[in-house]
């Protein structure tokens, strides 16, 4: 039962908090942090057993499963380690900020048969699995479109704390609107199949002080021939996510803050409004670890692949590339 979390931080927390709601034996989660702040509020969750380094928690003991909640710069080479000692692992989206080392990571997995499941929690959303109900339904016909956008404004992710200390202002521990808001494109991969090629636009725009990029445009081709835009950016103000998605039939909006999805049916003009979701997103949390639990007691593949993982990095490398060489990249 033993479980190890990676990385303290807001996220390492929840996870932490939402193992012990669920049951969780204390003394069957250990916890690690750089930072000795982070873990003295680990400890005061009841946590007894935590880490300085990674290197420290995996030295003379191993687990059965981890979360790995690390800068996302550090993901591949942890999953690695802990692969190695037969650890089955959720891995905070994204997947990592390059895909060096992923086919030695895939390769112990497979021999090892383990589990590996990459968090990318919107899809434990109840209002994007009726987004995805719709979809399946063939609700609104033939797809012709969709825009995603996620727009927020860095400093105020986390107020309690300077957005310039916050891994997310250094691209080099994997910050930036690209990498950090992947979730956009995660949901498009799950709604549409695969991703053929991208045309990007990523940079830095704005006045915060980062070093990383602030926004991304693409225009992205689907194998199945769809076309989709979508947009990240780390300066919006106000905050916004959502999904267009337009149809022979109909369109079909979703809005996180709104917690709604808008259904508007072109035979008889008619608009239904699907909002009475929960409106506690910790929910969805929980549900996520409570999936990969089981995924990991009955030996399931999780929803959500290390080769999601590996398509969504695929596609954010090819809008980089693209940007770079002004030019439309294969995937």
């Amino acid at each position: 039962m033993s479980i190890l979390v990676i990385g303290s931080g807001s996220i390492g927390k929840r996870h932490i908090k939402n193992l012990i709601g669920i049951g969780y034996k204390k003394d069957d989660i250990s916890a690690v942090d750089t930072r000795e702040d982070r873990l003295a509020e680990v400890k005061a969750l009841g946590i007894n057993s935590t880490f300085t380094s990674f290197e420290q928690s995996i030295k003379n003991k191993k687990y059965e499963k981890a979360i790995i909640c690390s800068p996302t710069s550090m993901h591949i080479d942890q999953a690695t380690k802990l692969a190695q000692l037969g650890t089955h692992m959720l891995i905070e989206k994204p997947l990592c900020s390059n895909l060096d080392g992923i086919e030695n990571l895939r390769k112990i997995c497979e021999e090892k048969k383990l589990v590996v499941m990459i968090a990318y929690i919107f899809r434990f959303s109840p209002a994007i699995k009726k987004v995805k109900e719709l979809l399946d339904k063939n609700s609104i016909g033939e797809i012709y479109f969709a825009r995603g956008e996620f727009s927020e404004y860095l400093p105020d992710w986390h107020p309690y704390e300077d957005y310039r200390s916050f891994y997310m202002a250094e691209k080099k521990l994997g910050g930036g609107s690209i990498l950090d808001q992947c979730h956009i494109m995660d949901l498009m991969h799950y709604f549409f199949g695969k991703f053929k090629s991208v045309m990007g636009f990523n940079s830095k725009v704005s006045n915060l002080e980062l070093n990383a990029d602030d926004i991304s445009e693409m225009i992205v081709e689907m194998e199945n021939g769809l076309t989709l835009s979508i947009h990240t950016d780390i300066f919006g103000r106000k905050h916004r996510k959502c999904i267009e998605i337009k149809g022979s039939d109909g369109n079909i909006f979703w809005d996180f803050y709104d917690n709604s999805v808008t259904f508007f049916k072109s035979d008889n003009k008619s608009t239904i409004i699907f909002n009475n979701f929960d409106k506690d997103f910790n929910n969805s949390y929980i549900d996520e670890i409570r999936h990969f639990l089981h995924c990991v007691e009955n030996k399931k593949e999780p929803e959500i692949t290390l080769q999601d993982g590996i398509d969504t990095m695929n596609l954010i490398l090819g809008c980089e590339k693209s940007h770079k060489l002004k030019k439309l990249v294969i995937i």
